[in-house]
This record gives structure tokens, C-alpha cells and sequence, in this order.
């Protein structure tokens, strides 16, 4: 079949499936010169900008949508949908969540307005995809949560594999790790049946950041590896540099340090103007690596510069990331009061994203920075992590707060007791809770007789009577229960 004679049934089936390699060599060689606006050239038009879109040509996506940006005027209401539907990915892809957003929102009432499901469900990926981009992580799940449940309903293959991969992303994000990977793997299950390199790539880059999280370094390796060839034969720029960043950090686990600088030099050589965002994320990992390697200078270096890029990116959790890597810097260098500002700056913007391994991660750091001047809220960190800790498998997050529960124990007497009871601030008060005990354990081994329980504490009865009028009178007598009225 020539390109000249293929219908756009044909196409849609080949978009539908995923095969978009085979879609962009049977487009129409004159796509570009028809009529814009007559509603089979404009469905054509729009699979073009897609493809490059996905191929990261943001500029060449432009072009083909021109005519729709200057105008919606004359778009065939037939397609409106769908034109709006690829305006919001271009806008996403031009990173402007914000925009993108709002004509997801457009495209979703105009497809219920036609009844078209299937651009209704895309629609709702589009609005999680800008969700996502906006950091607001919980509001994205929930959109691609939606497009699970209508592309499964619609018996959508391709475009579920897609959904999987995007909440199982988010949800990695979120620090639901657990749920990522299973709604990942089920993703790439049906991403293999398709023909979607790109997509199935993406999945095995996501499904290795949960894997990382989980101490599964080497099968995270592997994944990483897969997709960092796919995107290499497809020339994607943008995510070689994210597939080399993220190798060099499960290398780092693996404490394979030489290795890991070499692929972080790699991906820095590798980065043009359009991977500069990312490179937030490669200067982190790069400051976390001369970190362990205690080359303190260069780690500053590598984090200020991680710092300012995801400050000019605006992005929120790329600066959450390196001011955490900051923060265990100042740590290591002793420097206590920079790490707990630094540590706490980190923190807002955790919680802000309610990032929840990163929240947990950046309290127990926050924790070992603070736990000599304010042990009380130290504890009440380290109490708040390990409850939450407590039954998952997260080898690297439970060290850091080892550390922190083992720093809170080597503080001497007179800090345990001020920890003991967060309504005791001062070393006096924390002295009368000792007695307030020591006086309830001599009375309940003299079975309530006081004059033997002061006769065992060696003091007079005249304190025993000043002591009496500080003690519940519950604790007087141990061994006998107030009746109840």
C-alpha cells in the first residue's frame, strides 16, 4: 500500500496499537499541504505533531500544529477534541503545565459533548500528564487511575500499558514504590505485545527507580541498560541523559563508584539545551557521588549547581532532591546548623509534593542535624519514620534512620530524660518525673505502705509529704483500683 492511498482508518489502527514507526512511514507524503481544517487532513496533521512530539522535536510538533494554535475557529467540530487533546501534550512538552492543564480540562468536556470515549480517556491522561508536570502528584494519580479504568473498559490494550506506565510512575514519585512496580510490570506486560519502543522504554526507566528504592540494584541495572539502548538507536536525547543519570545512581548503590562518574560525565557530554532541566537531577546524583567518595569541595560544587538549575526549572522536587543531598553534606562536615535549615527547606517541599519517601528520608536527616539542640522533636522524627518504616522493604531509607535512632540513644542522661517526656523542657522537671517514678516503684514493692517505701528511698517522711502532693493519687496505691461510680 502506497503512502499516497492509505486510509485513515489504517492509520488509526496502527496509532491505536502503538506502531508508530510504521504510522510515520505511511503518513502521506503531502500531510503538511492539504487543507488544515478539513477534518481527514486534520486527523493526519495531528498523528505527524505526535510523533514529534514523542520524538522530543518540540519545534517541528509546532509547525504541524500552527494552524490550530492561531485559530480554533474554523477546526471541524468532529476533530475539536482531538486537536485540543494534542495542543495540551504540546503545550506539556513546551513545559507549560499550566496551559496544558487547561486544554486537557477544553478537550475532556468538548469528547464528552461528542461522546467520544476513547479521546475522553486520552483526555484525562492529558490532564495527569500536566498534573504531573505541576508537581501536584496525588491530582495526577487520580487522573490516570481514571484512564486505567476507561481504557480497561474500552478494551484498549496499547493505551492501558500507557496508563499503567503513568500511574505506576507517579506512584513511585509519591513513594508508593510497591504499588508502582506492580502497576509497572503489568504495563510493561502489555507494552511488549505492542509495538511502542519509546513508551516500553520509559516504563523500564520508571519501574528502575522503584526497584532502586527496594535494594533491587542489579535488576534495576538491567532495565536501566534496556532502555538506555532503545532511546540511543532513537536518537532521544532527553532521555539518554535520564537513562545514563540513573544507571550512574544505581551504580552508586552498588558502590561501583568508578563506573558510575564515568556514566555521569557521559550524560553532561551527552546533554544539549533541551536536556538542561534534567540536569538538575545529574548534578544531584554527581554531589551524591563525590559525597561518598568524601570529596567534599566537589560535592558542594555539584549540589549548588543542582540547586540553581532546579530553581530556574521551577521545579519543586528537583530542589527538594539536592537540598536532601545538601543537607547529608553539612552532616558530614559537622556543620549541624546549615544542614538542619538546608534539611528543612527540603522538607517543606516534600511534604508540599507529598513525596513520602523523600519526606520520611529528609526527617531522619533532619533529625541526627537537630538531635543535640532539640531532642524532643528529634524523637518525635525518629518515632514518625520508624512507625512507617516498620514492615517495608527499603533497605537504604532504614540505615539513615538507623543512624538517626542510633544518634538519639548516644545522648547522655540528662537529654533521655527531657526526651522522655516531651511536657518536661527543663533538667528539674525531668528530675521530679524520676522521683515521681522512683517513689511509685518503692510503694508497689511495700504494698502501699509508705513509711517502708520511704524507709527503701532513704529520705524523710517531711519530703515524702512534699513529694505525695506532685504524684497522682493513682500511683499512691499501686495495688488498689478506684472504684467506679
Amino acid at each position: 500500500m502506497t503512502r499516497e492511498k492509505v486510509d485513515i482508518a489504517t492509520l488509526e489502527d496502527m496509532r491505536e496499537s502503538g506502531d508508530y514507526d510504521r504510522l510515520w512511514r505511511s503518513l502521506p507524503e503531502e500531510w503538511s499541504r492539504g487543507d488544515p481544517f478539513d477534518a481527514q487532513a486534520a486527523r493526519v496533521r495531528l498523528m505527524a505533531a505526535e510523533i514529534h512530539g514523542r520524538a522530543g522535536r518540540v519545534d517541528e510538533m509546532e509547525a504541524a500544529l500552527s494552524p490550530y494554535l492561531e485559530s480554533m475557529d474554523q477546526v471541524p467540530f468532529g476533530v475539536a477534541g482531538k486537536v485540543l487533546l494534542t495542543i495540551s501534550t504540546f503545550k506539556n512538552r513546551r513545559s507549560e503545565p499550566g496551559e496544558a492543564l487547561r486544554v486537557a480540562v477544553q478537550a475532556k468536556a468538548v469528547a464528552n459533548g461528542q461522546g467520544d470515549e476513547f479521546t475522553f480517556a486520552e483526555a484525562a491522561q492529558a490532564q495527569g500528564q500536566a498534573l504531573w508536570s505541576m508537581d501536584r502528584w496525588d491530582e495526577a494519580a487520580a487522573q490516570f487511575q481514571e484512564a486505567v479504568t476507561l481504557y480497561g473498559g474500552q478494551a484498549r490494550s496499547y493505551r492501558l500499558g500507557v496508563a499503567f506506565l503513568c500511574y505506576g510512575s507517579v506512584l513511585e514519585r509519591i513513594g508508593r514504590v510497591e504499588e508502582a512496580r506492580e502497576s509497572l510490570e503489568r504495563g510493561i506486560r502489555l507494552l511488549l505485545k505492542s509495538r511502542d519502543d519509546y513508551s516500553l522504554a520509559v516504563a523500564r526507566v520508571n519501574i528502575a527507580l522503584a526497584l532502586n528504592a527496594i535494594g533491587e540494584y542489579e535488576t534495576s541495572l538491567k532495565y536501566l541498560q534496556f532502555a538506555h539502548d532503545a532511546f540511543v538507536q532513537m536518537g532521544h536525547k532527553l532521555y539518554t541523559v535520564i537513562t545514563l543519570s540513573n544507571i550512574a545512581s544505581a551504580l552508586i548503590w552498588m558502590k561501583d563508584y568508578g563506573r558510575a562518574e564515568s556514566y555521569l560525565a557521559h550524560a553532561v557530554e551527552v546533554a544539549d539545551v533541551q536536556c538542561y532541566t534534567q540536569l538538575a537531577s545529574t548534578f544531584e546524583i554527581k554531589g551524591r557521588l563525590h559525597l561518598l567518595k568524601h570529596e567534599w569541595d566537589k560535592a558542594q560544587k555539584a549540589l549548588q549547581a543542582a540547586v540553581e538549575i532546579a530553581e530556574q526549572a521551577g521545579s519543586k522536587s528537583q530542589r527538594a532532591e539536592a537540598n536532601r543531598t545538601m543537607g547529608r553534606l553539612h552532616l558530614a562536615l559537622h556543620n549541624e546548623v546549615e544542614a538542619a535549615a538546608t534539611l528543612r527547606d527540603a522538607l517543606d517541599s516534600a511534604e508540599d509534593l507529598r513525596a513520602q519517601l523523600l519526606e520520611l528520608e529528609v526527617k531522619a536527616l533532619l533529625a541526627q542535624a537537630i538531635c543535640a539542640s532539640k531532642p524532643v522533636e528529634a524523637a518525635a522524627m525518629i518515632t514518625e519514620v520508624g512507625a512507617a518504616l516498620k514492615d517495608r522493604r527499603l533497605p537504604e531509607l532504614k540505615k539513615t534512620w538507623q543512624a538517626a535512632s542510633k544518634q538519639l540513644e548516644s545522648l547522655g542522661h540528662e537529654h533521655y530524660f527531657i526526651i522522655s517526656d516531651s511536657n518536661m523542657p527543663t533538667l528539674a522537671e525531668a528530675r521530679i518525673s524520676m522521683l515521681k517514678w522512683l517513689w511509685a516503684r518503692a510503694l508497689f514493692k511495700a504494698k502501699g505502705n509508705a513509711k517502708e517505701a520511704a524507709a527503701q528511698l532513704d529520705v524523710t517522711p517531711t519530703y515524702i509529704r512534699k513529694l505525695t502532693k506532685l504524684i497522682p493519687r493513682d500511683l499512691l496505691r499501686p495495688g488498689r483500683k478506684r472504684a467506679k461510680k
